[in-house]
């Protein structure tokens, strides 16, 4: 347990020796009774007195069941990850009933009208990072930064913007944690507190996260996520976004989380006039590098992380996804779709996002060119090191990912 995990390619899956020790004790904290899992009842108490209210949404307790049992069940979750996704759990739960309080103290939130949103959505590793960090640093861009993702509800109004209120620097120390238990995790999605980042902290404050990616091997909530959770998730995903537009208003949403990718249609239905980027990128080259990130998150809650079983989850995800994502295409008109192509984006990264403004319509930004150059210049693919990744990490070969995600089996998963 005290030994340093590593991928044959070099990837560290290891947290740091004082998460390693505490893991040490797990045995003998189950055997005491004490195992910190996850309490439904006393994480809605939490957040209840803290709020002093208790008018949850609908949709909220049966997810969160689902989502407790999950990790408390299948995630096989060190001690040292059961402390931190109870914690988490404790945050988010605080957090959708800290949206309640402010809509019930400012109902004119509910009349916030959330207008041509921009989702980037494809599979993970296809270059929507550095879309959505470019595409945001357009003067109307409304984004959801680090920041903003961990601690949304304001402490003081007068001072809540950018966090002033000393959200911010809640956040930073998280941040901080984050990249202390993790610190190979820059190397395949760098995170700074101002960085644009993804829904998914919109949709696990209500725990309601669609299929895609997670941070734990949960089965048995993937299989609970059904078309009323797809559903009800982005009608709260939107609930969140009235309040954070009508706290700090801008022209434009950009947002993205892979997880868009198996609710297109739900995401749809929520935002008609959304506008929609669609990236891809061979599959071979994609399979590999999440893999490997799915390795390394699982790894900072759990020390019994399965790597065949990492992969057999991420080709399975990544033919669910695509396949759901297609079917919802043929229904969407062409004219709220692009779809662009990892070789195209990384040969000339600005040409290709003034040209997803030009094709949508928004307001020229006549500085965006400069920005972006800029942003790249000072965000080279390797600045905090180079992530090294094979598909043989994982019993994969070239032929098996072609195989399990070319066209015919896609369409045969739809």
């Amino acid at each position: 347990m005290l030994k340093i995990r590593r991928l044959p390619s070099g990837l560290r899956l290891s947290p740091p020796l004082p998460a390693r020790l505490i893991n040490t004790l797990g045995p003998l904290v189950n055997a005491l009774g004490l195992w910190p899992s996850v309490d439904v009842a006393k994480t809605m108490r939490k957040a209840e007195r803290h709020w002093q209210r208790n008018d949850w949404p609908a949709p909220f307790y049966p997810a969160l069941k689902a989502r407790a049992d999950a990790f408390n069940d299948d995630a096989k979750l060190s001690l040292f990850g059961a402390i931190a996704v109870r914690g988490q759990f404790e945050k988010s739960a605080d957090n959708a009933l800290g949206f309640e309080d402010l809509i019930a103290k400012h109902p004119e939130i509910q009349g916030e009208r959330i207008e041509r949103p921009l989702f980037i959505l494809g599979w993970p590793r296809t270059g929507t990072t550095l879309l959505q960090r470019l595409l945001s640093l357009h003067e109307g861009a409304r984004y959801l930064p680090f920041w903003e993702g961990y601690e949304p509800i304001p402490i003081k109004f007068g001072k809540h913007k950018d966090g002033r209120d000393g959200r911010k620097a809640q956040a930073a120390r998280r941040l901080a944690l984050l990249k202390w238990i993790s610190p190979e995790l820059d190397k395949i999605h760098p995170i700074g507190i101002d960085d644009p980042e993804e829904c998914y902290y919109l949709f696990k404050n209500h725990f309601l996260v669609p299929l895609g990616f997670d941070y734990s091997y949960v089965p048995s909530y993937w299989q609970w996520f059904d078309e009323e959770a797809h559903i009800a998730a982005y009608q709260l995903h939107k609930r969140q976004l009235q309040a954070l537009q009508w706290l700090d208003p801008r022209q434009h949403w950009v947002l993205k989380c892979p997880n868009h990718l198996s609710g297109i249609r739900q995401l749809m239905e929520v935002y008609p006039d959304a506008r929609i980027v669609y990236t891809h990128r061979a599959p071979e080259q994609v399979i590999a590098s999440l893999c490997s990130l799915v390795a390394l998150t699982w790894s900072l809650t759990s020390d019994k992380v399965d790597l065949q079983q990492v992969a057999e989850t991420v080709l399975d995800m990544a033919q669910r996804c695509e396949a759901a994502g297609q079917a919802a295409l043929q229904a969407i008109p062409s004219e709220q779709v692009v779809h662009v192509h990892f070789k195209e984006l990384v040969a000339d990264p600005a040409a290709k996002v003034l040209s997803i403004y030009d094709r949508f319509g928004y307001p020229i930004d006549p500085a965006l060119a400069d920005k972006i150059s800029a942003w790249l210049k000072a965000n080279p693919s390797d600045k905090h090191g180079k992530h090294r990744y094979q598909l043989s990490d994982f019993g994969l070969t070239a032929e098996i990912v072609r195989r399990r995600l070319d066209p015919a089996s896609i369409e045969a998963a739809q």
